[in-house]
């Protein structure tokens, strides 16, 4: 069986601003596998393209991730553009962008970096119908989505190319007004769009990992380097992702959501994965007990870079959310 890259090789590929020259791997059709199942192909392309001279890339490897790439590109601008075609239907219901279409321009310096797979959007309780009904009118149609969504949308929309999905609840003790109230004005999509302040951005994404014990794509891990990281070079407004972090800030918020077993294991998993804002991470970690962090340490972190759930999730996730 052909060895995975190691976690450091994946690391240098993925950083924003990587070393001109890259070792190769154990085996460059396990890494290109690799990298396309984790969603960092175009990073990996990008990077090996024009930042890292000096890496020797086999020329089927390179073509590839170029084609990957430029994929990429052309779905995220099919989902963005459509996404500001219809903002305005939405008129003063205010909206909250998630997840990767948060990400994508705001974290990563080319829209590329980051594949946005589905539109996933905060709104209030009272807004739902309003919002799906003109959704409605742009062809989006309710449905179930194809798989389960640990994260429990209020409604999943599909118009034949793509899923939007609407939340109302993100946390597990509730705190969406919050959320709501402390957003950034997104302005890319209307007056009525919002990103999440960073700290609430970087606590919700933790809440999503946790919720899928942590066994979720590595580009999740590069979204949270990026947003433990808090100097994106394209920030679009002061505070939301990408933003500098103030960890009193994150870590109290933390301990009111009961999400600090959750944060500690993401730090520690995160520090591992990218040790380059270990530091970072680390000062990000909330105090929890000796007892609870050993748990975590043998059931999560050290399990993290299992790519299936195994038995007793429904422990682990229990752990997560004590």
């Amino acid at each position: 069986m052909a060895e995975l890259p190691s976690r450091a090789w994946v690391a240098a590929i993925t950083r924003l601003s990587p070393e001109k020259h890259l070792e190769p791997p154990p085996d460059w059709d396990e890494a290109v596998q690799f990298l396309s199942r984790h969603g960092l192909a175009s990073i990996a392309a990008y990077n090996l393209q024009y930042r890292m001279p000096e890496a020797e890339v086999p020329p089927d490897v390179r073509d590839f991730l170029l084609g990957y790439l430029q994929g990429t590109v052309t779905d995220n601008l099919l989902k963005l553009m459509t996404l500001r075609q219809i903002a305005p239907r939405f008129g003063a219901c205010p909206f909250v962008l998630l997840d990767a279409v948060a990400f994508a321009d705001t974290l990563y310096p080319h829209i590329s970096f980051r594949a946005v797979p589905e539109i996933r959007l905060l709104v209030r309780p009272e807004d739902r119908d309003a919002i799906v009904a003109a959704l409605a009118e742009e062809d989006f149609v309710e449905m179930e989505g194809e798989e389960p969504d640990p994260d429990r949308p209020a409604a999943t929309l599909y118009n034949d190319r793509f899923y939007l999905k609407l939340y109302t609840r993100l946390l597990p003790r509730g705190g969406e007004e919050g959320l709501l109230a402390r957003a950034i004005p997104a302005i890319t999509y209307g007056p009525s769009s919002f990103r999440l302040q960073a700290e609430d951005a970087l606590l919700v994404h933790v809440v999503s990992l946790a919720r899928r014990a942590f066994r979720v794509p590595r580009i999740y891990f590069v979204d949270l380097r990026e947003l433990v990281r808090g100097d994106s070079s394209v920030l679009l407004a002061p505070g939301g992702p990408g933003a500098p972090i103030d960890p009193e800030v994150v870590k109290a918020r933390a301990r009111a959501l009961g999400v600090q077993n959750a944060l500690w294991a993401a730090m520690e998993i995160l520090a591992g994965y990218h040790p380059e804002v270990g530091e970072r991470a680390r000062a990000l970690s909330p105090e929890i007990p000796a007892p609870m962090r050993a748990l975590l340490e043998r059931a999560v972190v050290q399990t993290a870079d299992r790519e299936r759930m195994m038995r007793g999730a429904a422990r682990v996730l229990r752990l997560l959310f004590e």
